[in-house]
């Protein structure tokens, strides 16, 4: 049975094609179910990459106390500011995930397969000229960050999910299945003078990647990561290597992880230093 999201994009490179379908076809048990964002493999709820991600934070965010004080400190109530920081929160993740709906859109589009653009970005959609109108500067943003994107650079996959347990040797293997969902997994054919081979890219839309405050005042992440400032950009160099862990179980060796942060109109391209290793030891 050919899996429902296989594709072919006309002169890519063969080894684009077969690791794609090495993808889909190792990790085509996995059912995803936005709602609740949840994974399951064989009636098996997994934990989530992110949600394992943040087991590194040392002291998590206490709603309710951070609200009290910061009522005694700028006056309303907790309950105001609760409710501040939840429509603030809601908002991002909204934004957050139209962005990567635009994104992914935009790079099957790119890769002359307009029939994969999501259905919410439909209305963006010129089909005469091949448009897709970025509405958001955050949408403008990946729009400038795919026309500037080499053509040695071939798409393999966007928004798949993977899972943990399948490398061939079980002490590579970590101890828990995890699941996630990476946006982006392109090929560099090292036509461009880069160095060839498969890329692990991920979307994101935050103000901040980095926390001064955190910095400033020497906060880190609990063991292995003592070594890492407790702030978004640690969290999100853990995740892009589990990514890469989960893929390079199947045999597709990752060479690069890179944050695209998305600013308003511009992106950052930020490469992420490979932290495999340290959470094979660890979870």
């Amino acid at each position: 049975m050919v899996n429902e999201k296989w594709f072919t994009v006309a002169g890519e490179p063969a080894v684009v094609t077969a690791a794609r379908k090495k993808i889909l076809g190792e990790f085509e048990d996995l059912e995803f179910y936005p709602e609740g964002h949840r994974y399951v493999l064989h009636d098996k709820t997994l934990p989530s990459v992110s949600n394992v991600t943040h087991c590194f934070i040392r002291e998590p965010f206490n709603e309710q106390l951070q609200a009290k004080r910061y009522a005694e400190k700028r006056g309303q109530t907790a309950e105001y500011w609760i409710q501040q920081w939840r429509q603030n929160s809601f908002r991002a993740t909204t934004l957050g995930t139209k962005t990567h709906a635009y994104g992914e859109s935009l790079g099957y589009l790119r890769a002359g397969m307009p029939e994969r653009i999501c259905p919410s970005m439909q209305r963006q959609y010129m089909p005469q000229y091949g448009f897709l109108a970025p509405i958001h500067p955050k949408e403008e943003a990946v729009l400038k960050f795919m026309n500037e994107m080499p053509s040695s650079m071939h798409l393999v996959l966007n928004e798949a999910q993977v899972y943990s347990g399948k490398n061939p040797s079980k002490e590579r293997n970590l101890k828990q299945q995890l699941a996630g969902t990476f946006d982006m997994l392109y090929y560099n054919d090292g036509s461009d003078g880069q160095p060839a081979g498969f890329m692990v890219l991920d979307y994101k839309t935050n103000a901040n990647l980095a926390n001064e405050y955190n910095r400033r005042f020497g906060r880190v992440l609990s063991s292995p990561f003592a070594d890492m400032t407790e702030e978004d950009l640690s969290l999100y160099t853990i995740q892009l290597s589990l990514y890469a862990l989960m893929l390079e179980d199947i045999g597709i060796p990752i060479i690069s992880r890179r944050i695209i942060w998305l600013k308003d109109g511009e992106y950052e391209a930020i490469p992420v230093p490979d932290v495999s290793e340290k959470l094979r030891q660890t979870l």
